[in-house]
């Protein structure tokens, strides 16, 4: 997942912001999770964990995805799933 690095966490950040999160906005963020779980690339760029924010806010922590380190009750239940059936995978 190369993507844009911290534009797609700023572009994310974005749409919490406004509230625009949707049925679209979910099934993109399913793809970023689901991408850093799995691929073998990912930019370094949006492996840096930005610490200014909140946890709640997972984009900003695709590291701790990546390394399962993310506390899962903090996901979206759509998300958390993905990150809990990923982890039976791979277990």
């Amino acid at each position: 997942m190369d993507g844009e690095g911290l534009s797609l966490c700023e572009s994310r950040q974005d749409l919490a912001d406004l509230n625009l999160v949707d049925a679209d906005v979910d099934k993109l963020d399913e793809i970023v999770v689901e991408a850093a779980l799995v691929n073998d690339y990912i930019s370094p760029e949006l492996l840096e964990d930005v610490a200014a924010y909140s946890l709640q806010n997972w984009w900003w922590h695709l590291a701790k995805i990546r390394d399962r380190s993310y506390p899962p009750d903090l996901l979206p239940e759509h998300l958390r799933a993905i990150y809990l059936a990923d982890e039976s995978k791979a277990g």
